[in-house]
């Protein structure tokens, strides 16, 4: 699996807390099957995070996990919030875009107009939005439909694992299983915040999804989607 949606970096947001649960949450991941993840630490007003400090805090990690032994590639990206998506300058998303991809969160209450603004502008400078949490987003659950045109202009809906069993409740779990059934996810991520949280439970919830839909949109929504994203080649299996 290429995870597209983790928060690895310590003391950066409200992911871990310590250099050494950056590398255990790192190996939790590599048990349950995650060979390479995009550290998307968030950019919002509760979190501004600078980018030279996430890039010193990336390549640090990167050398511990190569001294330590832990078969994790990483890349470095952002969770970016809907509000400043449409509000900083585009150079700020773009460095906090990975391959001309940003991934920016729904918020609960995030309007159903939103997914086709900030797509529209962030598609006028050349990025592609990944949509991360629209399961919790209320008006997307609501009507669904409201992601068609953004995807239509070549956005991307991902979708967080651990909604699918219950993370955020029953009704963030509907959602989750609707954005699947109806075709309109494009990626499955873990959303990662340490390693005794919910990424312990990745490895099920993908079989869970392979049960549900067959092998090959596991494939599509846990390895090809997200190389393309990454721009990495897939670890190959057997």
């Amino acid at each position: 699996m290429i995870d597209t949606h983790c928060h690895l970096l310590w003391r950066i947001d409200d992911g871990p807390s310590s250099p050494m649960a950056s590398v255990d949450l790192a190996r939790a991941m590599v048990e349950q099957g995650v060979d390479a993840a995009l550290c998307t630490p968030h950019y919002s007003t509760r979190f501004p995070t600078r980018t030279a400090a996430t890039r010193a805090r990336f390549e640090e990690l990167g050398r511990s996990l190569a001294e330590l032994g832990v078969p994790l590639r990483i890349a470095l990206a952002a969770e970016v919030s809907s509000k400043l998506a449409l509000s900083v300058p585009l150079e700020e998303l773009r460095e906090r875009s990975v391959g001309g991809f940003v991934v920016v969160e729904l918020e609960p209450g995030a309007a159903a107009e939103v997914p086709v603004l900030v797509a529209e502008r962030l598609r006028g400078a050349r990025l592609t939005t990944v949509f991360a949490h629209p399961e919790r987003c209320r008006s997307v659950r609501f009507d669904p439909a409201a992601l068609d045109e953004a995807r239509g202009g070549g956005a991307l809906v991902q979708v967080v694992a651990s909604c699918l069993v219950g993370r955020w409740g029953r009704d963030v779990a509907e959602g989750g299983w609707a954005l699947l059934d109806t075709g309109r996810a494009d990626v499955l991520a873990s959303d990662a915040h340490t390693a005794t949280g919910s990424v312990q439970r990745l490895r099920q919830v993908v079989e869970r999804v392979g049960l549900r839909y067959g092998r090959e949109v596991v494939d599509e929504l846990t390895v090809r989607t997200p190389a393309e994203i990454l721009s990495l080649e897939p670890a190959r299996s057997g």
